[in-house]
């Protein structure tokens, strides 16, 4: 009886640590969809000083005139490489390059969005930079397209 007892008390807590674990949680979202990019981010976060992102979600449509077409359409769910969420700032840093034999180029989204009231709004821009080359092309000669918009976020 003692061990159905703690076996019960043991599936107990687990239960009551999940749920509190769910509940401090949060997340967010963003989207931008202009004449130079269309970019849908969206991410779990946990909460506390130094919480990590989970399970982050983002694609990008670079629409800028002379873009490779490898570069056009990109999974950034890996490529985020730098964030800072600090109320009211949230930062997010993302960061592609090319892979395999191909010469070099990137994409590189920078979000810079202020959030307020109750219900977490976000507003703010980003900065898109385009980097390519082409053969014979070195490395340090390229192409640069940038452009910059409006994007709108939602926090929990």
């Amino acid at each position: 009886m003692k061990t159905v007892f703690k076996q019960f008390l043991l599936a107990g807590c687990i239960l009551v640590a999940q749920s509190l674990a769910a509940l401090a949680t949060g997340g967010f979202s963003c989207e931008a969809d202009d004449k130079n990019l269309k970019l849908d981010v969206s991410s779990a976060l946990g909460s506390g000083m130094g919480a990590p992102i989970i399970n982050l979600k983002a694609e990008s449509t670079v629409k800028l005139k002379g873009t490779p077409s490898d570069l056009v359409k990109l999974d950034l769910s890996k490529s985020l490489v730098h964030s800072w969420m600090d109320s009211p700032d949230l930062r997010l840093y993302f960061y592609s390059e090319r892979e395999g034999e191909k010469p070099h180029g990137y994409v590189e989204i920078v979000i810079t969005a202020k959030y307020f009231g109750d219900e977490g709004e976000a507003k703010g821009n980003y900065r898109l930079n385009v980097f390519y080359t082409e053969p014979p092309a070195d490395k340090t000669e390229g192409t640069y397209l940038k452009a910059k918009g409006k994007i709108s976020c939602s926090v929990e």
